[in-house]
């Protein structure tokens, strides 16, 4: 189960799924109303992309990007013509995104801890984000740590912070607006 990977690989962020708590925090603030096309980074199991998928437009495309083998099985078992599963590193996002025949995203959703990178892959990470990111989009990260905090900023014209006490551990929600 999820513990099992969670024991097995350091790369996984938490050792329980999300609570649905967090996910409607997070899915509220990326506010797919108009949201064409959506990232998500570290979508491990799919709790937070199935919220996504009920939430989206019928005409929106989802990539959820998952590094680790054993998440991305489970993640692959959702069934939705909008959605394409990736086993992959979010940063080479910009080579997925053209891989797809995309060149941008209207929301950028992370649950990929910022806290595992270094501060370089997390500026390099963000860069990217940043400049993938469509006129007006947003990117919504949540996240145990607050080492987005002082970087945001320096990326994005806005930035909200909430916290969610409902989840273990409790969680920021970092929104900001390009």
């Amino acid at each position: 189960g999820y513990v099992k990977v969670f024991m097995d690989d350091p790369a996984v962020a938490a050792v329980t799924p999300s609570s649905r708590f967090l996910v409607n925090r997070t899915v509220k603030a990326m506010d797919l109303a108009h949201a064409k096309v959506i990232v998500e980074y570290g979508a491990a199991r799919g709790v937070m992309t199935r919220r996504i998928l009920e939430k989206m437009r019928p005409d929106a495309k989802l990539l959820a990007i998952e590094f680790n083998a054993a998440l991305y099985e489970e993640l692959k078992d959702i069934h939705d013509p909008r959605m394409t599963a990736i086993q992959g590193d979010v940063r080479e996002i910009d080579r997925i995104l053209t891989q797809h025949g995309l060149s941008g995203a209207d929301v950028i959703v992370s649950g990929v801890p910022f806290a595992f990178f270094s501060g370089r892959g997390r500026h390099e990470l963000l860069t990217k984000t940043s400049s993938l990111l469509n006129e007006g989009g947003r990117f919504v990260a949540y996240q145990v740590t607050t080492h987005l905090i002082p970087m945001l900023p320096d990326y994005f014209s806005k930035v909200d912070t909430q916290f969610e006490v409902r989840n273990m551990p409790p969680h920021f929600v970092f929104t900001a607006l390009k």
